[in-house]
């Protein structure tokens, strides 16, 4: 979860503020503890995510910040210091997570609105800001009454797999998170047909003429193109039985790898770089797999008390290749099986990189 720019450009203006103060950028003073989830933040007694959890500090509570450390802030913690994830913490006591309400008795619009849900079949959307503010609101149930689940802005493309008579209920690709939006905040972009053997169930990706991307399709889902535009693809392998996990597949030019043409390519050291970049606030669990074509794959695991999430990360012709696995909203369990991810696992494994001329 990603903090907005300006928040960032606040916390570095602030920062340098309190250097000034201190003469020496010793001693910075007192942050606050900042999680969108609501949840703690990980105390440790090294600068780095390991098995070194000393304690922590619930959301909105003050620790006392001595200097930074790249990604990391050093703090005091009783008679010596400690360090937590410089992102999770901001200058000023952050706004009361208001606690969710399942128990909340919808109000008589809302309940008109749930009853005339029907679902679609993964209508591809844009959010459409109508506000200087250039942001939309995502909410949990579709009365602008209820709880807001988070803001899009302008632009964000956003699948549907329900309508309702005003609202659509959508998932944000990006975050995993599920919602409703009105319609008069959204844009229908046009659809886009996957490529799928009927007969063997290969699914075949172009990725914009750089290389295919092909492979089985899991038994019971089918595949849908959700977005093929600025050198991204969104595509997502769906299934009408709920108790199978969600599947979304990635692609996208990456500036980083652009010269990279596997993962196997990665030093230890780019690896090691790269998992950070899937730490959190829940412990993430790695291992490794690899495609029929020798591809490298990095299978990363973060479970929480009330969620699980599976990301299968590769590179190829310095694209990044994403496969997201979570469980469905409306499965009777929120942590997936190992059956469950051996299936996403086994998918990638069978994928082929064809190149193209």
């Amino acid at each position: 979860m990603k903090k907005l720019i300006s928040l960032l450009l606040a916390v570095i203006l602030l920062c340098s503020v309190a250097a000034l103060a201190s003469g020496s950028g010793f001693g910075l003073g007192t942050m606050y503890v900042y999680t969108e989830n609501g949840k703690g933040l990980n105390v440790r007694s090294t600068p780095d995510v390991a098995d070194n959890i000393i304690g922590s500090v619930k959301y909105g509570g003050a620790v006392n910040v001595t200097e930074f450390q790249g990604n990391w802030a050093v703090i005091e913690w009783g008679d010596t210091v400690a360090y937590v994830q410089k992102r999770f913490l901001q200058w000023y006591v952050p706004d009361p997570r208001p606690a969710p309400r399942p128990t909340e008795k919808p109000d008589d619009g809302k309940d008109a609105e749930l009853r005339s849900e029907v679902p679609v079949d993964s209508i591809r959307l844009e959010a459409r800001a109508t506000r200087a503010s250039g942001w939309v609101n995502m909410r949990i149930a579709p009365s602008k009454n209820t709880r807001r689940v988070q803001t899009c802005s302008d632009g964000t493309e956003l699948i549907a797999f329900g309508e309702t008579t005003n609202w659509f209920h959508v998932t944000d690709p990006a975050t995993g998170n599920s919602g409703y939006i009105r319609k008069d905040f959204l844009t229908v972009m046009p659809a886009v047909s996957p490529v799928v053997d009927e007969e063997t169930q290969i699914g075949t990706l172009d990725v914009n003429g750089k290389f295919l991307l092909q492979g089985k399709i899991p038994e019971g889902y089918k595949l849908q193109v959700i977005s093929s535009r600025k050198s991204k693809i969104i595509a997502t392998l769906v299934s009408e039985d709920v108790s199978k996990p969600q599947m979304m597949l990635t692609i996208a030019f990456n500036d980083t790898y652009s010269d990279v043409e596997r993962l196997n390519d990665l030093t230890d050291e780019e690896i090691e770089t790269l998992k950070t970049s899937y730490t959190d606030m829940n412990e993430v669990a790695f291992s490794e797999a690899q495609t029929a074509s020798g591809t490298k794959l990095l299978v990363a695991r973060e479970t929480g008390a009330d969620e699980d999430f599976v990301s299968i990360l590769s590179l190829y012709k310095g694209y990044s290749v994403e496969f997201v696995l979570s469980p469905n909203q409306d499965a009777a369990s929120p942590i997936l099986t190992d059956a469950q991810i051996q299936t996403a696992i086994d998918f990638l494994s069978n994928l082929d990189f064809i190149p193209l001329n």
